[in-house]
């Protein structure tokens, strides 16, 4: 299947591009297709972050140094699976008890799958999650979950989307 990368700019508060892609792949009812998110580094914020490639990254109990989020939409025929979000972290084990102790814990009715140190946080979401709501948690989580570089107002939202 082909798939069409597109990349979406936009500010950590005016996130529509972003919800009306997350609609249209939940509309497609596949489960195909995700959405990366990532905040937008300058070329100077870019060079601060450590490489974590080749062995390093291997051996490391850690995910990466800046995070990314992602979200999966749901499969709503046959067997059915419900949208999902993760978020790649470099900040150790037990994210999700950090976030909530500062008040960033996960919605209410969202179900927790993985948080783990290295390969960070799984969640699926309910059928009728507000994409809105998605966007601003991981976008949230993301910057108090940093490492090295916080996180500005411009974010990049990698869209990939069946052809």
């Amino acid at each position: 299947m082909a798939i069409t990368i597109t990349e979406v700019p936009f500010h950590r508060n005016e996130h529509e591009a972003v919800t009306d892609a997350m609609r249209r792949l939940t509309e497609r009812g596949d489960g195909q297709g995700w959405i990366n998110l990532q905040p937008a580094l300058s070329d100077e914020e870019y060079n601060r972050v450590p490489d974590r490639s080749g062995l390093g990254a291997w051996f490391s109990g850690r995910g990466p140094a800046v995070a990314m989020a992602t979200w999966t939409p749901p499969t709503l025929e046959g067997r059915m699976r419900p949208a999902q979000i993760g978020l790649e972290h470099g900040t150790g084990p037990k994210a999700l008890e950090r976030l909530a102790e500062i008040g960033v814990g996960l919605p209410e009715r969202w179900v927790t799958r993985q948080d783990h140190a290295k390969h960070g946080i799984v969640a699926e979401l309910p059928a009728d999650e507000d994409p809105s709501v998605v966007i601003t948690w991981l976008i949230v989580a993301a910057t108090v979950l940093r490492t090295v570089v916080e996180p500005g107002e411009h974010w990049i939202a990698v869209v990939h989307e069946p052809a």
